[in-house]
C-alpha cells in the first residue's frame, strides 16, 4: 500500500513538473552593441531587474554586438516575433516609416530631452503608432545615444569652415545632406580605417559622438574638436507586440520599469561621459570650440524647405518649436 501511494504521489509530481517549468520565460534581446557599452550597461540592469521583479518568472537574455544579425535582421525578426526585443534610432526609423527622417536630419533636435518631446508630440506619437500597427514593433522607452561633433586640424565655427573638406560620414542620407549642405566634400571611408584616413591626410576630417572619438583615438591625429551639435540620437527599445500582448498587466509593467531603469542608467552614463571627455580633451591639448549653432541650422533651410514639401508645409519648424 505504501509503495503505491509513494509511486502516485510521484506520478502527481511528474505531472505537475511540465506546468511548474511554463512558469518560467525567457525573452531575447539582440543589439549591435558591445559588453561595456552604456546601452549593454543599461540592458543589464533591466534583465537583472525583471528577474528580481517577476520573482524569477520572467528572464531576459542579451545577445549583443550584432550576433542575431544586422540591425535591419533583428528588426525583422521582432516583427515575426522571432526576438522579442532590439534597439534602433527613433530617426533610423524612416526605413520604414518615412517621415521618421526630419528627426535625424540636422540641428532639426536640440538635445535629447528635446526629442523627447518630439517623440511624445501627435507627429512623433503618429509614428510609434504606425510602427505598432504595420510591424509589430511596441516602443517601450528612448534612451540617448549621443550627440554627433566634428574633429579636424582647424577649428569650425561656421559653415564656411566646412568649404571644399574631404569630410568622412557614414554612408547615411540624412548625413550626407548634412555635410553637402555645410558645403563640404563628404568622402566614405569604411569606419575601421579612418584614423588612417586622418593621419594620411586621405580625408580632413571625420564627425562621431565623443565617446566615440575618444575610443578610436582620433585626437591623436586631429587638433580641433568642434562642437557642432549637429545630430542627437537615441536608441528606442522595440519590443515585439505578440510578445507584449503575451504578458499579463502586471509582467508588461514588470517589463517597462526595468527598461525605463536601464534607460536612466545608460542616459547618466553618456551624458557623465560626454561632459568629462570635453574637459579631459582639453587637458591633453586639443583644442574645444564651441560655435554657434545658429548659421549651421540656417544653412540647412534648404533641406528643411525639402522636407517640408515631402512631409507637408511647416512640418520641420513645428518639430524645431518643440525646444
Amino acid at each position: 500500500m505504501k509503495i503505491a501511494m509513494i509511486s502516485l504521489a510521484l506520478a502527481g509530481l511528474l505531472a505537475a513538473w511540465p506546468a511548474s517549468a511554463q512558469e518560467t520565460r525567457t525573452l531575447r534581446l539582440g543589439m549591435q552593441g558591445t559588453a561595456g557599452d552604456p546601452q549593454f550597461e543599461g540592458v543589464t540592469e533591466a534583465a537583472r531587474m525583471i528577474e528580481e521583479k517577476s520573482g524569477g518568472r520572467l528572464k531576459l537574455e542579451i545577445f549583443p554586438n550584432s550576433q542575431l544579425g544586422t540591425f535591419t535582421e533583428m528588426m525583422e525578426q521582432v516583427t515575426l516575433g522571432e526576438l522579442d526585443f532590439t534597439l534602433n534610432p527613433f530617426g533610423g526609423m524612416d526605413a520604414w516609416v518615412p517621415r521618421a527622417v526630419v528627426a535625424s536630419t540636422a540641428y532639426v533636435v536640440a538635445d535629447f530631452d528635446h526629442l523627447q518631446k518630439i517623440i511624445a508630440s501627435e507627429w512623433g506619437q503618429r509614428i510609434v503608432e504606425e510602427m505598432r500597427s504595420e510591424h509589430n514593433w511596441r516602443m517601450i522607452d528612448s534612451w540617448y545615444f549621443g550627440t554627433r561633433h566634428t574633429t579636424a586640424n582647424k577649428p569650425i565655427e561656421t559653415p564656411e569652415d566646412f568649404a571644399g573638406m574631404k569630410l568622412r560620414v557614414p554612408n547615411s542620407a540624412p548625413l550626407l545632406t548634412w555635410a553637402k549642405a555645410m558645403g563640404a566634400s563628404p568622402t566614405p571611408v569604411a569606419f575601421a580605417e579612418v584614423y588612417l584616413a586622418l593621419q594620411t591626410n586621405q580625408v580632413d576630417g571625420q564627425e562621431n559622438p565623443l565617446p566615440i572619438i575618444d575610443a578610436m583615438k582620433f585626437t591623436e591625429v586631429q587638433t580641433h574638436v568642434s562642437l557642432t551639435g549637429h545630430l542627437v540620437q537615441d536608441q528606442i527599445i522595440l519590443m515585439s507586440e505578440d510578445t507584449w500582448n503575451a504578458l499579463d498587466p502586471a509582467d508588461q509593467q514588470i517589463v517597462k520599469e526595468a527598461f525605463e531603469a536601464g534607460g536612466a542608467l545608460n542616459d547618466k552614463t553618456v551624458t557623465e561621459k560626454e561632459e568629462s571627455l570635453v574637459k579631459a580633451f582639453r587637458e591633453r591639448g586639443i583644442t574645444v570650440v564651441e560655435p554657434d549653432k545658429a548659421a549651421f541650422q540656417e544653412a540647412m533651410k534648404p533641406v528643411y524647405a525639402d522636407m517640408d514639401k515631402q512631409f507637408g508645409e511647416q512640418t520641420v519648424q513645428s518639430l524645431i518649436d518643440l525646444r
